[in-house]
């Protein structure tokens, strides 16, 4: 089923849940920058699939950095 990247995104911080095959196999909290989100996705779902988050005014925000580039965003 491969990992999957749940952002819930807020002016200051993001809160992230990775899923690997259907479970839930890390959560934590991460400030709204998209170089940081980008590391902290590397270092916890590198093989990520696909990252799903809500539309919203920070959307272009993160589409713009580098967190999307080798992996699909379903917003």
């Amino acid at each position: 089923m491969g990992e999957y990247i749940g952002l819930d995104v807020s002016l200051k911080e993001t809160a992230v849940s990775i899923r690997r095959d259907g479970q839930r196999i890390w959560r934590s909290k991460c400030v709204s920058d998209p170089q940081a989100l980008a590391g902290l996705i590397r270092k916890h779902a590198a093989d990520a699939e696909k990252v799903v988050f809500e539309t919203g005014p920070l959307h272009a925000m993160l589409q713009s950095g580098e967190l999307f580039n080798k992996v699909t965003a379903v917003v």
